[in-house]
């Protein structure tokens, strides 16, 4: 688990949590910058980062803005709510500063769902030290419900207009009894790890995030468009392995395929019958989450050097940043 919890102030003024787990001074490997998914938090993450320090890493991570024990961007701190992705990359710069002061190299990027999203655009268009990055469900497209994708766009687009960004969407709402319940969830077939969740939440309920606001979707479509640009994928050079579950039903299997055969060097690997969290499955279904990470590491170390993406987007993403 994490030994030592800070806050940082972002550059327009949000306290940012984050934690670290050192390497052990006598054999340090490397230094893995952990990024979760949306809703979570650094306590969810104990057992990965102790995973990863058994390794050899010290692991450094965040509460993302909007959630855990960061800083809420709405008065009612259940609505998942952020402004534009951009601002989610500033906060990642400050913690890569933080582990480049503090960690050993080489670095890792490891991130799961959003917070794979978020890495990924670090990685295309932010200068970085990291090596290699292992992609856990990343998010490069959102599982929709029966709603045109670009219907669903216009809609928060209108209703951010009208002034509704801070708005909950339709199904959208404040954590409910729904999300205590372990039968049919699309997260983890694990009940212990569920109901280790449920434990957190209830020791400390300042945790708990609802559903997204239209500002909040209209940011991730704008974000998601970015990373699906023709060219982006292949801007990245670093080596990367993207995790995938079968029983996937949160984002889409198909988008990370594509992306992956569009990296230049990108690895793909199924978790059979594992459910959207990976790192928070059975036993079983973990193990092979981390033999195919120790297979994907295992001749990195002291020979990876930084191979950085072009110093911005190509031509054709020259646009605001969202």
């Amino acid at each position: 688990m994490f030994t030592r919890f800070e806050y940082f102030q972002s550059a327009d003024g949000v306290r940012i949590r984050w934690g670290c787990l050192p390497a052990s001074p006598a054999s340090p490997r490397g230094t893995v910058v952990l990024l979760n998914g949306r809703t979570e938090y650094l306590e969810k993450y104990a057992e990965t980062a102790a995973d990863l320090n058994r390794r050899g890493f010290a692991v450094y991570s965040l509460d993302w803005r909007g959630q855990g024990l960061s800083g809420r961007l709405t008065a009612n701190r259940l609505k998942g709510h952020v402004g534009r992705f951009r601002d989610y990359l500033d906060d990642l710069e400050h913690l890569v500063r933080l582990a480049q002061r503090h960690g050993p190299a080489p670095y890792l990027l490891m991130g799961h769902s959003m917070g794979a999203h978020i890495g990924i655009r670090y990685l295309r268009e932010r200068r970085h030290p990291f090596t290699r990055a292992v992609l856990t469900a990343p998010m490069i497209e959102i599982e929709l419900p029966a709603v045109p994708r670009r219907l669903l766009y216009l809609y928060a687009k209108l209703a951010g207009g009208l002034g509704f960004g801070r708005a909950f969407t339709p199904g959208g709402a404040a954590y409910e009894h729904k999300d205590r319940i372990f039968e049919d969830n699309p997260l983890t077939s694990d009940p212990v790890r569920f109901q280790r969740r449920l434990a957190d939440l209830d020791a400390n309920p300042r945790l708990a995030l609802g559903g997204v606001t239209y500002g909040w979707l209209q940011a991730a479509f704008d974000s998601i468009d970015r990373v699906a640009a023709p060219g982006y994928a292949r801007g990245l050079t670093l080596p990367i392995l993207i995790v995938r579950a079968t029983e996937e039903r949160i984002v889409s299997r198909e988008a990370q395929e594509r992306f992956c055969r569009q990296a230049p060097d990108c690895r793909l690997v199924d978790i059979p019958e594992a459910r959207h969290e990976v790192l928070v499955e059975t036993d079983t279904k973990r193990r092979l989450v981390w033999e195919a990470f120790d297979r994907f590491v295992s001749d990195t170390d002291g020979v990876d050097t930084p191979r950085h993406s072009a110093d911005g987007p190509p031509d054709a993403l020259q646009t605001p940043q969202n």
